[in-house]
């Protein structure tokens, strides 16, 4: 989309880059840049205010540091929507490899709609005919592949969901994005046996074991808001829980 600039709007009092910071929080705001999708590149936007790369890039370096920003190594920055103060309640796979001082990596297997049918329906106190977003994903801690998970998500809970790319976000605060924060979450574990599939995408010999975990996700209203099914192999990962 294009914009039109006012220079002097722009340069005003001061480092330019804070002009050219200002006015992209303020598309931020009114959601021209809308949450979980990607700005102009530094060069689109150096182009549109007649200055430089550098001076963009200081730009959006005050918006990272605030948590407005999230810069993609290979895909560019985006709008995560959550600022300083406003972060998920609850912590999805890449938060807490991250507190683990590992490097997380989700490569997004399949997305697609599919009718809730009578099960999900009485699960999310939904119609049988209402839309659930199925969103199957491999996770990896430092190169190495951990967990299958299958997501199914109400749709008509998520506005503008399908626009966020959740490769770059977390489901959770993609949640938090759409006006729903997970609050707290019911979890089953159990020990299966790995498919020939699912043991290839996860790099270990068929009919492996592996940890299984049912997971149930609720608003801060109690309702449920994701049902994720995940399959872990335990290499580089594990289970912590305090009562």
């Amino acid at each position: 989309m294009a914009h039109l600039v006012d220079n002097h709007a722009v340069s005003g009092f001061g480092p330019r880059y804070l002009s050219i910071r200002k006015i992209i929080q303020e598309r931020i705001a009114d959601g021209t840049y809308a949450a979980g999708t990607a700005i102009p590149s530094e060069h689109e936007l150096s182009a549109e205010f007649d200055t430089t790369r550098l001076t963009v890039r200081n730009a959006i370096d005050g918006l990272v540091a605030q948590g407005l920003i999230r810069r993609v190594q290979g895909k560019g920055a985006y709008v995560s929507g959550i600022g300083q103060g406003q972060r998920a309640h609850a912590a999805g796979f890449r938060a807490w490899v991250k507190a683990d001082e590992g490097m997380p990596s989700v490569r997004q297997l399949a997305k697609t709609k599919r009718s809730a049918g009578p099960w999900y329906a009485d699960l999310f106190d939904i119609d049988e005919d209402d839309e659930l977003y199925s969103i199957r994903r491999l996770n990896s801690i430092d190169g190495v592949p951990v967990s299958l998970e299958q997501t199914l998500i109400p749709v008509k809970f998520f506005p503008g969901i399908e626009d966020i790319d959740v490769s770059v976000f977390s489901l959770y605060e993609t949640y938090a994005m759409c006006g729903r924060k997970v609050a707290f979450a019911q979890e089953k574990l159990d020990v299966v046996a790995l498919s020939a599939r699912d043991a290839g995408l996860l790099q270990v010999e068929p009919g492996s074991l592996a940890l299984s975990l049912e997971c149930l996700s609720f608003d801060d209203g109690g309702r449920p808001v994701e049902h994720a099914y995940a399959l872990n192999t335990g290499q580089k990962s594990g289970y912590i829980y305090e009562y």
